[in-house]
């Protein structure tokens, strides 16, 4: 019997180097930790793990009852599945009941290796319905505030063309998948002002990095919910803040393995900010805006509410 296990929301953790208040999305919360771990280890675990099952119906499936982002580790405590693309430790998700689409976001973060993801929707008899590979969740170099991961994003109607709803999700890697390297770009100069040197090292890295059969990844969730779902949050606020906290306890113990996480506040550091606004005024005035709106972009995401507007004065200014 398939046990369906509501999950917590979980959210980004910060990180600070060389005495910078900077945000850095590492894709995961322990992404630093997995994804350091020899290849080989998880190789052999896989190699050696019995297949959980005959059909897809006979997974576990994890609920994903709210909008947002959640964390997930594939470890050998996963279930192992043979799909015809390989054998595979998997993740299985049970949707969410959506008013309209629901927009999902991969990401899969390269520290010293990658587990590189392939996500297959699945409808309410566990049949395919559609799967999502390297034509979509691709490579994608690292940033200010991001690693580089591997990331797509995924957007599944209400009712696909045949009739049929999208009910389950499945995260798992490919024979193929596992058998490959990447290269990471070159990471560009500002990166070191703001003191990511996990990214200025990688200059001195020729060596590609190995895709693995364990990892971590991060998906987040974009829909409306529908009506059902808005009621089942009403009676759950009905109950007193100990049965609420009681019960997050155990659902955090039966989801360990699974889902970590622990939450950061949004707000920019002034210093971070200031740093921001001197880049993009400084690359205006070499005339090049599409780095000033590549830097507007990232300090927004990091919580400012000044670098639009800084944007702005700058090509006033310069322009």
């Amino acid at each position: 019997m398939k046990r369906i296990l509501a999950m917590s929301l979980v959210v980004l953790t910060a990180a600070c180097a060389d005495n910078k208040s900077m945000v850095v999305d590492y894709g995961a919360t322990n992404a630093k930790e997995v994804q350091q771990i020899d290849p080989t280890i998880g190789f052999r675990s896989l190699e050696q793990a019995s297949l959980c099952c005959e059909s897809l119906s006979g997974l576990d499936y994890q609920k994903i009852t709210k909008p947002g982002k959640f964390d997930f580790n594939v470890t050998q405590e996963n279930a192992a599945f043979q799909f015809t693309t390989g054998k595979s430790f998997v993740q299985g998700l049970s949707l969410p009941q959506a008013n309209g689409a629901i927009k999902i976001a991969i990401s899969a973060p390269i520290v010293a290796s990658v587990f590189v993801p392939t996500v297959l929707i699945l409808d309410e008899q566990y049949k395919p319905m559609q799967v999502y590979g390297e034509d979509t969740i691709k490579y994608d170099s690292g940033s200010l505030l991001n690693v580089d991961r591997f990331f797509g994003k995924i957007e599944l109607p209400a009712l696909f063309a045949d009739g049929r709803q999208a009910k389950y999700l499945l995260v798992f890697t490919t024979e193929e998948a596992m058998q490959g390297t990447t290269k990471l770009a070159e990471p560009y100069a500002p990166a070191e002002k703001l003191g990511r040197m996990d990214i200025v090292s990688r200059i001195h890295l020729d060596q590609p990095l190995p895709h693995t059969a364990v990892g971590v990844f991060r998906l987040a969730f974009d829909y409306l919910p529908s009506s059902q779902t808005s009621a089942e949050d009403m009676v759950e606020g009905t109950t007193d803040s100990s049965q609420k906290a009681e019960a997050l306890l155990v659902e955090k113990s039966v989801t360990a393995a699974a889902v970590t996480g622990t939450a950061v506040s949004s707000t920019i550091q002034p210093e971070t900010e200031a740093m921001f606004i001197q880049l993009i005024e400084q690359a205006i005035k070499n005339g090049d805006s599409k780095k000033a709106l590549l830097f507007v972009e990232e300090a927004e995401l990091a919580g400012s509410t000044k670098a639009r507007d800084a944007l702005f004065d700058a090509m006033k200014k310069y322009q």
